[in-house]
């Protein structure tokens, strides 16, 4: 058997071919352990507070006048029912229009609750006035728990007419009066202002439509005591609340147009102020010149407005 395998082995040596030699067993590999993901920690989320809801209020605005035909001196007047701290919101909400072209305007602020319209000049005559306000939601004022805003009857239009324009300009050094209609002179009256102690207002004076055909007027309304008088004084138109009336005196003829010398009033002769009467309405201006004294922007409100210069009521615009 040895003999064999030697002679097999030389046999193959003989001819170059090298014995098979048989593969060692391969090591089995170690399998690995499965992987595990990992549990995912959940993000903690925030909770939001809700916040508090706040407390509507609905503001109302009422127009004056709200309706009617008036005279070229007329001013608007809003009034609201609650206090405007976004003056400017409601200014944009509150536009005034005309049928004709209209002179410059502005609200003013009074104060919180009130804002007056004011052209720079009278209004034409003959024309339509629109105030057309859009406030409803607008916001006019808030704080941390309650907000105002405008009510749904604070989005209308509020239509008013000017009458023929009727001015009168009266002069206390000529010692007249001229009515204008329509731009036109159309009467020149003799007056007698007020005389030393008595000064009349210089200004603009817008007849509010309260007149008497009798008013008496008593030296006891003004406290005299160095002079008494009680008269009933004939065709009694108030142009201011502090006391002034342009009337009839017919115990003052004799001075009319000549020289000053009434209490502060301005006096007519009786056919004069009859005519005078007669034909005024509420909104009139009447426009005094000439006697020093300055009419007050209190003395007559709205109207008395009419006193401030136009740069100082725009001054008075959240706008401006």
């Amino acid at each position: 058997m040895f003999l064999v395998r030697a002679l097999a082995l030389a046999t193959s040596a003989l001819l170059g071919v090298t014995p098979a030699v048989a593969a060692p067993t391969p090591s089995p590999t170690p399998s690995s352990s499965p992987s595990v993901a990992p549990t995912p920690v959940p993000t903690p989320t925030k909770t939001r507070k809700p916040k508090p809801s706040k407390t509507i209020e609905r503001v109302k605005v009422a127009i004056t006048p709200d309706k009617g035909s008036f005279g070229v001196g007329q001013l608007i007047t809003a009034k609201f029912s609650a206090p405007v701290a976004y003056k400017a919101n409601a200014e944009r909400a509150m536009v005034v229009t005309g049928s004709n072209p209209l002179p410059p305007g502005a609200w003013g602020w009074i104060d919180s609750t009130t804002a007056v319209y004011r052209p720079k000049d009278f209004w034409p005559g003959h024309t339509r006035i629109d105030v057309n306000l859009s406030l409803h939601k607008v916001r006019l004022n808030g704080d941390a728990s309650t907000r105002w805003i405008g009510g749904v009857n604070s989005t209308r239009t509020v239509k008013l007419r000017t009458t023929r324009s009727m001015v009168s300009k009266i002069n206390a050094n000529t010692h007249q009066m001229r009515v204008y209609r329509d731009g036109v002179l159309i009467k020149v009256f003799g007056v007698s202002l007020g005389k030393p102690g008595f000064v009349t207002r210089s200004g603009i004076k817008i007849i509010t439509g309260e007149k008497y055909r009798w008013q008496r007027m008593t030296s006891g309304d003004l406290g005299l005591t160095d002079e008494t008088y009680d008269l009933q004084v004939p065709y009694a138109v108030r142009i201011t609340p502090s006391g002034e009336f342009i009337h009839g005196a017919p115990w003052a003829s004799a001075r009319i147009g000549v020289y000053n010398g009434s209490h502060g009033c301005t006096n007519l002769k009786v056919p004069p102020a009859r005519w005078f009467f007669d034909r005024v309405k509420a909104g009139d201006p009447t426009v005094t010149t000439g006697t020093g004294r300055p009419m007050e922007t209190w003395n007559g409100t709205p109207g008395a407005y009419w006193n401030y210069s136009w740069a100082d009521w725009k001054a008075k615009s959240a706008m401006s």
